[in-house]
């Protein structure tokens, strides 16, 4: 193990060369640095597996100490010595970026040997995490940049499928038989379905890249749900579906993306919509609580079993029973939902059991609210 000691007393580098020389289960390899100054010099040039750092140098002393080691230390574990027996001292050490703190005194030599080791440890198990979420990172831009170029490629061609089915169905093009026309509306449809997922996925990597960007500005979410409402009521089981809204006299606006809060909405209440059995009511209501704006959606439908609650909210992630009932869906409508949500600050909670239905509240904090 290569060590530098950062220590100008002669009688502490002599004590700590023998106490290292004296260790018959490991070999070291010591340098000595005897001022702050040489010692970031070393650090410069040189790798180290350990830091041994004396508090007090002729050119530095305290704290002021351990953060310059640390900004050159490159995630090299800090092991400070010190002759002062303060334990706030040693405290406030660990806090700037120290592995461990040891008192130069009668138990000295009994647990250099042992910190040295622990030291070791951490740092390598602190370099190890460090490499785990850079190759995460790593892992999460790539995949967006995979997701992001993909999303390209493939709405060029979709839109070109869109526009012209749309000019067939138009009549542009001559005139169709029933079936043509048929088909062309299902080319069509299918088109647009496609559209919408694709920017669905993208905007799942961008929360999860946290690149979403919002454009804020003064929004009424009264008349969000009030259309939302309008645009769904009858879109599923032609009507025979109510949906009961009450929202609290003088709602305040609030401030954030309005059409990031319609499509969190328009999920929200869609979700309720499709899962609900005919002759089923969802309740739809927005008021103020605890300074707090709260968003809750109520159905009467299938359910979520708790124990797969956590799963849908997971990109793709749906119930084997909405698999088992033919429900269509991709699973990304909650997951999208809920990181628009925390985009804005708020939270996303679902209470639901089987055959229970499911009640989803949405939190949007008291700081995103105007008057």
């Amino acid at each position: 193990m290569k060590i530098l000691l950062v220590e100008d007393s002669r009688t502490s580098v002599l004590l700590v060369q023998t106490l290292l020389q004296d260790d018959p289960l490991e070999t070291y390899d010591l340098h000595v640095a005897g001022t702050l100054s040489d010692a970031q010099a070393r650090l410069d040039s040189e790798k180290f597996d350990l830091i041994l750092l004396d508090l007090t140098l002729p050119d530095t002393s305290g704290l002021a100490t351990v953060d310059s080691i640390f900004k050159v230390a490159d995630g090299t574990g800090i092991v400070v010595l010190t002759a002062q027996n303060d334990e706030e001292l040693g405290l406030a050490a660990l806090r700037h970026g120290a592995q461990d703190f040891l008192v130069k005194d009668e138990t000295y030599r009994r647990v250099l040997l042992r910190a040295i080791k622990y030291a070791r440890q951490r740092s390598l198990a602190e370099k190890e995490i460090r490499e785990a979420k850079e190759l995460a990172e790593f892992a999460t831009r790539s995949k967006s940049s995979f997701i992001a170029n993909l999303s390209h490629e493939l709405r060029t061609p979709l839109n070109a499928v869109i526009g012209f089915s749309e000019m067939m169905l138009s009549g542009i093009t001559g005139k169709m038989t029933d079936k043509q026309h048929e088909y062309t509306n299902d080319i069509f449809k299918s088109g647009r379905y496609l559209l919408g997922l694709i920017g669905t996925v993208l905007d799942i990597s961008k929360i999860e890249a946290n690149k979403l960007e919002l454009h804020n500005g003064i929004v009424n979410m009264r008349d969000i749900i009030a259309d939302v409402v309008e645009r769904l009521q009858g879109a599923y089981h032609d009507g025979k579906i109510e949906i009961v809204v009450d929202v609290a006299p003088g709602l305040p606006k609030l401030y954030g993306d309005e059409t990031m809060l319609t499509q969190v909405v328009t999920n929200l209440i869609g979700n309720a919509v499709k899962y609900s059995p005919d002759g089923g009511e969802v309740r739809v209501s927005a008021a103020v609580e605890d300074a707090d704006m709260i968003f809750i959606v109520k159905d009467e439908g299938i359910g979520i079993p708790k124990d797969e609650i956590e799963k849908v909210l997971q990109p793709f992630g749906r119930t084997e029973q909405a698999r088992q009932s033919n429900i269509d869906g991709t699973g990304l409508g909650l997951p999208l939902t809920k990181g628009l949500v925390e985009a804005h600050g708020g939270t996303l909670m679902i209470e639901s059991d089987t055959g229970k239905g499911t009640t989803v509240t949405v939190r949007l904090p008291e700081d995103r609210l105007r008057n």
